[in-house]
């Protein structure tokens, strides 16, 4: 039996249809819609939506057990200081497991923010949405949004930078340059890092 080759009309046809599923993917895996989680450091209800008019939003999912989550504390809340009076704040999420680990409890994250003095959101997703959404694997994991009307546009995602032990000799802040980025109106010149940490369980 002889091979039977595709008409060149068809397959190109069939080569278009690829093209548009592939960028429908793409174009929802780079959005994000709004979600309500709680906020331990307050006790409240956070809505993503209620920070639309901001001119970005930093999420760093984040585990108070992993040894690389606290090499970078310090980091992150110079991140935090730096700029969430330029209207982009910074939200902690925490997606691990809570009743294997006694130390991601919602009570043992509030705990941390008691220690390290964190006074911005730390958010429970104990049942994953989020990390799912994101497809999040690490703590620390990087995301950095632009919101585009009520959903929000993923910009950068990955490493907050490129030496998780050594703050000092840090050469590339990718998540600090990305911001940058954003508040210039410039183009992000890496929008996305392989994130370094401890796996999200």
């Amino acid at each position: 039996m002889g091979i039977i080759f595709a008409k060149p009309r068809s397959m190109r046809l069939y080569i278009i249809f690829i093209i548009a599923i592939f960028c429908q993917f793409m174009a929802r895996a780079q959005h994000i819609e709004d979600f309500t989680l709680t906020n331990v450091t307050t006790g409240s209800e956070l809505s993503f939506v209620d920070y639309r008019n901001n001119k970005g939003i930093i999420i760093v999912f984040f585990s108070g057990k992993c040894a690389y989550s606290n090499y970078y504390i310090d980091r992150i809340l110079a991140l935090d200081k730096k700029f969430k009076h330029q209207g982009v704040p910074l939200f902690l999420i925490n997606s691990n497991a809570s009743e294997f680990v006694d130390e991601e409890s919602v009570e043992s994250m509030k705990a941390y923010t008691v220690l390290h003095g964190i006074n911005f959101p730390y958010l429970a997703d104990k049942d994953k949405k989020i990390k799912s959404s994101l497809k999040a694997t690490r703590t620390p994991e990087a995301f950095l949004f632009q919101p585009t009307g009520d959903s929000f546009k993923l910009i950068y995602s990955g490493a907050i930078d490129d030496n998780p032990q050594f703050a000092s000799d840090v050469d590339h802040e990718f998540l600090q340059e990305a911001i940058v980025n954003l508040l210039e109106n410039s183009k992000i010149e890496i929008e996305h890092t392989r994130p370094v940490g401890c796996l999200i369980k």
